[in-house]
């Protein structure tokens, strides 16, 4: 048995996929009784004395075991295991494995993983936060000069905008061809530990959502969304425009294929 640190449960998807493979969903608690029966001598049992059978005593005990998501889990793995096609494991990544990828296959990578440069910076104003509450309050203003203090504020109120979504991913297998790359994103309400945390080796269990083939790309982060809710009139050619500023400010980030979007189901190490 694998003992796992989960960074990341998808627990809806993992009750689903068991309820698909075994025609139920388990319950969160099982409860166990145990009974011990004992004659008036105390041993186990009936027992027949001189003059008449033994009067019997009866103790019973209750406990309420917990089925965890680790444990339901495990029991996935173990069940898509038996099965010829339950799932891949990837641990490289070249051509000939890419071209028998198919969209909906189950794969289990090991990656390496980071997250784009604009949430990061987004998730480090929202750190800073509060020590520049703390300076402010101490007399210092870190924030005196006007540029700085407009930067400041219109990244935290973009942040602020986004901050209801999905944590987007990108990793490549930790072995393998780096042209060959993965996406994914993360709803936060499933998250087992802070977005920083997230970056570096670990294994990533899901589904091919979507195949980008060589020559495509796909939009990954970008903050034009967020931007555009703020300037609702910019025409498509000045979201263009905004977008490729963004790319080269490293404020959007693109993958470009051949590439997979995974919809993970754990990420653990």
């Amino acid at each position: 048995m694998i003992l796992r640190n989960f960074l990341f449960l998808d627990t809806d998807t993992l009750d689903d996929y068991l309820a698909a493979l075994e025609g139920y969903v388990i319950n969160s608690t099982i409860d166990q009784t145990e009974t011990e029966k004992k004659d008036v001598s105390g041993k186990a049992g009936y027992k027949i004395v001189e003059g008449g059978i033994a009067t019997e005593k009866s103790k019973e005990m209750k406990q309420t075991l917990a089925v965890t998501n680790a444990a339901k889990f495990q029991r996935l793995y173990e069940l898509l295991e038996k099965q010829e096609d339950g799932f891949r494991y990837l641990d490289l990544f070249d051509g000939e494995i890419w071209n028998d990828i198919r969209r909906g296959d189950l794969l289990e990578i090991e990656a390496r993983i980071h997250l784009p440069k604009a949430f990061t910076l987004m998730e480090t104003m929202d750190g800073i936060s509060p020590w520049l509450d703390l300076m402010s309050a101490m007399g210092e203003n870190p924030l005196a000069d006007a540029k700085t203090k407009a930067a400041f504020e219109g990244i935290k109120s973009v942040s602020k905008l986004s901050e209801e979504k999905p944590i987007p991913i990108i990793f490549e297998s930790s072995s393998s061809d780096p042209s060959f790359s993965f996406t994914a994103n993360l709803p936060k309400r499933f998250l087992k530990c802070q977005p920083s945390e997230l970056e570096g080796d670990a294994t990533v269990f899901g589904k091919v959502q979507r195949v980008i083939k060589k020559g495509e790309k796909i939009e990954v982060f970008s903050l034009l969304p967020a931007f555009s809710a703020k300037l609702p009139n910019l025409s498509i050619k000045q979201k263009k425009q905004m977008q490729q500023g963004l790319v080269q400010k490293e404020l959007a980030e693109i993958v470009k294929g051949p590439a997979l979007v995974i919809s993970p189901v754990a990420l653990y190490r």
